[in-house]
C-alpha cells in the first residue's frame, strides 16, 4: 500500500486509510478477546474444581465403599475408576493429553487439516456464523482500502486472501482472481461458492457495474462490522450459561455418585 501511495503521489491518504483500517482490526480483536475472557475463566475454574474433587475428596469418601464390598451403582464405579486413574496414572494422563494436543495442532497446520478444520468451523451453528462475518468484514474492508489506495485489483485480491484466516474462503478468492484474469467479475465467483452471503455478492456486483466498487465494499464492511459486534454479544450470551451448565453437570455427577450409595446403605441399614 505504501509503495502504491508513493507511486500515485497520495502517500498521506494511503497512510491515513491504513491507520484507520488497522485501528478497526485492533478494535475487533479487543472485542473478541474481552468477550472470551469470562468463558475462559469459567473453564479454568471448573477444571480446577473437578480436579480437586477427583484427587482430594473422592478417594477419601469412596475408600469406605471398597471396605463394605457393596454393589455400587454404575456411575459410582465410573467415578471411582476416573479418580483412581487420575491419582495413580496422572503422568500418563498428562502425557497422553499433551501428545494429543501436539498431534492435533500439527495436523491442523497441515494442508488437509486446515481445509477440514476451516470447513468444520464454517458449518458450526453459532461459531460458523461469527467466523464468516469476521472474514467478510475483513475481506471487504481490506479490499476497499487497497483499491482506494491505488493497488491493482489482482494484487489486492492476493493480499486480501492472505488475511482471511480461512482456507475455504481463501480458495474462493483465488477462484475470483482467476475469473478476473479471464474477463469475469468478482461477484460470480463469490456467488457460485455459496460461502459468501447474498448481500455481499449483490453489493459487489452493483459496485462492479456502477464503477463504485470501493464504496460498496466499504459499506458492506461497515454493515458486517456491526453484525460482527452483535454476533459476538450473542455468542458470549450463549456461551456463559452453557459453561455454567457444563460445570454444574460435572460437579453434580461427582456429588450424586457419592451420595447415591450412601443413601442406599442408609436405607438398607434402616430396613
Amino acid at each position: 500500500m505504501i509503495r502504491a501511495g508513493e507511486a500515485s503521489g497520495a502517500l498521506e491518504t494511503v497512510l491515513f486509510r491504513l491507520a484507520e483500517f488497522l485501528e478497526k482490526q485492533i478494535d475487533l480483536r479487543g472485542k473478541i478477546s474481552s468477550a472470551m475472557m469470562y468463558p475462559i475463566v469459567l473453564s479454568v475454574l471448573g477444571a480446577v474444581i473437578v480436579t480437586v474433587l477427583m484427587l482430594g475428596i473422592v478417594p477419601q469418601i469412596t475408600s469406605m465403599f471398597a471396605d463394605m464390598n457393596a454393589d455400587l451403582p454404575w456411575n459410582t464405579k465410573l467415578l471411582i475408576w476416573m479418580s483412581d486413574t487420575m491419582s495413580n496414572y496422572w503422568y500418563l494422563v498428562l502425557l497422553f493429553g499433551g501428545t494429543f494436543v501436539w498431534a492435533a495442532r500439527r495436523w491442523r497446520r497441515s494442508a488437509s487439516g486446515q481445509l477440514v478444520g476451516d470447513a468444520f468451523l464454517l458449518r458450526l451453528p453459532v461459531v460458523g456464523d461469527l467466523v464468516r462475518k469476521i472474514a467478510v468484514a475483513r475481506f471487504t474492508r481490506t479490499l476497499s482500502t487497497l483499491l482506494s489506495s491505488g493497488v491493482q485489483l489482482l494484487q489486492a485480491l492476493d493480499i486480501t486472501r492472505s488475511l482471511l484466516g480461512n482456507v475455504v474462503l481463501e480458495r474462493v478468492i483465488v477462484e475470483a482472481r482467476d475469473n478476473i484474469r479471464e474477463g469475469e467479475g468478482i461477484a460470480p465467483a463469490l456467488k457460485r461458492s455459496g460461502q459468501f452471503p447474498p448481500l455481499v455478492t449483490h453489493m459487489v456486483a452493483v459496485g462492479e457495474r456502477s464503477g463504485q466498487l470501493e464504496q460498496m465494499l466499504n459499506d458492506v464492511a461497515d454493515t458486517y462490522d456491526r453484525e460482527t459486534n452483535s454476533a459476538i454479544a450473542k455468542f458470549t450470551t450463549l456461551l456463559e450459561p452453557l459453561m455454567i451448565v457444563v460445570m454444574g453437570v460435572a460437579v453434580g455427577f461427582v456429588v450424586f455418585s457419592i451420595m447415591q450409595p450412601i443413601m442406599q446403605l442408609t436405607e438398607m441399614a434402616g430396613t
